[in-house]
């Protein structure tokens, strides 16, 4: 145990996913490094000097210290937990399972660390990031999804297209020809293919899918937001799922 580097502190600091070690990602908070050390996932601890004083941790890692105060700048909450990890990215396992969830254009790094909870708490198989999706271990993504990162796998494709056209996949997008989501049978293997904050699915992702599904609205509404959506599919999925 020592205390922290100024170039350290900056490691910490960073929300972007190159001021990393390649191969590594950042969580704060209390919930999400317990998560990241259940799944092995820890290299370096940085938390205040009364936390560690408090708590013991695996051998094998580095342990930093600052102040409270500092680690409450770091992370930009005045009450902080005193509590920050550098993390391992695991390799992702091939593609596979029944039940998959794929991005695209999901660019803002709390949407997508919402999505990614969902999906850990649905038993989603993995999740398919396309081009100009945000990486879901950015920080402030980590954050939002309590490192489910770590549970669920994830699969980076620079060609979503092609890798959703041998799928069974269903884009959830409010406009075109479309079918309610209720009226699928998701009983099969499938994947569901969930939009950007502007323009939703993208053309030519639509046309790799086997269709276009929607949530219906109350009268004066058109949508919900991308995490709230997802939920509401996979609760449709696992309904499905589950009548024998």
């Amino acid at each position: 145990m020592r205390p922290a580097t100024p170039e350290e502190l900056e490691l910490f600091n960073s929300l972007r996913e190159n001021a990393c070690p390649p191969g590594h990602f950042v969580g704060d908070g209390l919930r999400v490094v317990r998560k990241m050390l259940a799944r092995d996932a820890v290299t370096k601890v940085l938390c205040s000097p009364e936390w560690i004083a408090r708590n013991t941790l695996p051998d094998g890692i580095e342990v930093l210290t600052a102040p409270r105060e500092k680690l409450a700048e770091l992370v930009g909450f005045r009450l902080h937990q005193g509590l920050m990890a550098l993390g391992r990215i695991p390799e992702p396992p091939p593609l596979r399972g029944t039940l998959h969830v794929a991005l695209d254009g999901l660019s803002n790094t709390e949407n997508v660390g919402a999505v990614f909870r969902t999906c850990a708490a649905f038993g989603v198989d993995g999740v398919i990031v396309g081009p100009g999706t945000a990486s879901p271990w950015l920080r402030r993504s980590v954050r939002v999804s309590l490192a489910a990162a770590l549970l669920v796998p994830v699969h980076f494709t620079d060609d979503l297209p092609g890798t959703l056209r041998p799928m069974n996949a269903w884009a959830a997008h409010i406009h075109g020809g479309r079918r309610t989501y209720s009226e699928i049978d998701y009983r099969p293997p499938c994947c569901i293919v969930l939009g950007g904050e502007d323009k939703g699915v993208t053309e030519p992702v639509i046309a790799a899918c086997k269709g276009v599904i929607y949530i219906p609205m109350a009268e004066g509404w058109d949508c919900l937001n991308v995490a709230a959506s997802a939920a509401v599919l996979l609760s449709e999925v696992r309904r499905q799922r589950a009548v024998t």
